[in-house]
């Protein structure tokens, strides 16, 4: 099994993780995608998901395949997260226990309220995210979101 483990400073650095290298890079774009599609876009923050993808959201509702992801964000976006921006994570993990399937991790995740600069402290999350290759493609198939205790 291999692991890799950066910090977000490093995360801007070339990497010379050569087994999966191109699957980190895959991977981690898929994370950017769905930072950038929040708030904004409910069908292209899903659509790094499988269509049977499975969410749990921090609340702890569990929201099965694609289609119901979106109804789920869209209706959060057009209401109590419209405005908002995800941050990205201070850390983050990614293994790959077999060639198809990676484990990530990340953490310091949360949401950025409207007119605030960072998240609070109360607000970070850790979530886990499954992903798999399928027809040379990576997408997430699970997620799960809990806030981070100190």
């Amino acid at each position: 099994m291999s692991t890799l483990s950066l910090s977000r400073r490093e995360m801007g650095l070339t990497m010379t993780y050569k087994e999966h290298g191109d699957d980190v890079i895959e991977i981690d774009a898929l994370l950017r995608r769905q930072e950038e599609a929040w708030a904004k876009d409910a069908v292209e923050f899903a659509d790094t998901f499988t269509a049977d993808a499975d969410f749990v959201a921090v609340n702890g509702e569990l929201i099965s395949g694609r289609d119901k992801i979106v109804a789920s964000l869209q209706e959060g976006f057009t209401t109590f997260m419209a405005g908002t921006r995800m941050s990205s994570p201070s850390e983050r993990a990614i293994r790959f226990p077999l060639p198809n399937f990676a484990v990530m991790i990340t953490s310091g995740v949360g949401i950025i309220r409207p007119g605030e600069d960072s998240v609070r402290e109360e607000a970070l999350s850790i979530q886990t995210r499954t992903a798999i290759r399928q027809e040379g493609r990576w997408l997430f198939t699970t997620f799960h979101n809990s806030r981070m205790w100190s």
